[in-house]
């Protein structure tokens, strides 16, 4: 923020994080819960033996397989193809989701058209329609794409679509008064007043998108993160598979943080742990 003094400087007052009292004792009390959890399972499974190792494998083997999967080029393959699936995917669900969504929640006729079945489709259970995109995609990459497209688009869409409904009038009046109309209208004061809707829908669209596009490696597939998932719990190592799940949730979180980080660069007025001060 800019602050003109009297002498004619001007001071430029950055965000600063409010540091909450006790937060990093309730850090330390969740890194202490899950330490004792991972030694309280450790004890189960491989002091005591009171559940067999090959049913669930104790923390220690599944680090050991972690590991060895980090040194797999078979593994970085399969990282890669389930990545980039992702990344096309989402891209592509940002764009129609996004102008779509500004278009259907500026538009009252579009939004009195339109907005019902984008409900209906939202509601649809869209596992129901994995098999059909195998079948109809086969069994490369465009099915992939194809399921973190239909997960991903439709929080984007409806979260954009919401924002854009509760945009101010009166920033639309003003910004009317000094010229802006038609699509100058929507990138100068629209499109910024519903970014905050849609980084939140894109982040909750990233992580349906990486269920989509694990799913579509589940049902059909001989690539990617969820195939070598499956054909580990098949083959029954079980250190193997978890440590997949662990990469899984490893990815969806960075992601999840990515966009967070982003929300807070484009929209820091969003983020209510920020003053100015």
């Amino acid at each position: 923020m800019s602050v003109v003094s009297a002498t004619g400087t001007v001071r430029i007052v950055r965000p600063r994080r409010v540091v909450r009292s006790g937060e990093g004792r309730w850090t330390l009390l969740l890194i202490g819960v899950v330490a004792a959890v991972l030694l309280l399972w450790e004890a189960v499974v491989s002091w005591f033996q009171w559940i067999p190792a090959a049913f669930l494998p104790a923390p220690s083997a599944i680090a050991v397989a972690f590991g060895q999967l980090m040194v797999d080029p078979e593994f970085w393959s399969a990282f890669v193809f389930s990545v980039t699936n992702l990344l096309i995917g989402l891209a592509i669900a940002i764009v129609v989701g996004v102008v779509v969504g500004l278009a259907v929640g500026w538009s009252p006729v579009l939004r009195f058209m339109v907005a019902p079945f984008l409900w209906v489709l939202y509601s649809t259970p869209k596992v129901a329609l994995a098999p059909l995109f195998i079948l109809g995609l086969g069994l490369g990459s465009e099915s992939k794409i194809a399921l973190v497209i239909l997960l991903a688009v439709f929080p984007i869409l409806l979260n954009t679509m919401e924002g854009a409904v509760t945009v101010n009038p009166s920033l639309v009046n003003a910004a009317r008064v000094y010229g802006a109309k038609g699509i100058g209208l929507g990138w100068k004061v629209i499109f910024p007043a519903t970014l905050p809707y849609s980084l939140s829908g894109i982040q909750r669209g990233a992580a349906l998108g990486f269920t989509g596009e694990v799913l579509g490696e589940f049902l059909g597939g001989t690539g990617g993160l969820g195939h070598l998932l499956e054909f580990a719990a098949y083959q029954f190592r079980m250190d193997e598979a978890i440590a997949m799940v662990v990469v899984m949730v490893i990815i969806a979180n960075l992601t999840l943080l990515l966009i967070s980080v982003l929300r807070r660069r484009l929209a820091p007025w969003y983020d209510e742990r920020k003053i100015v001060g």
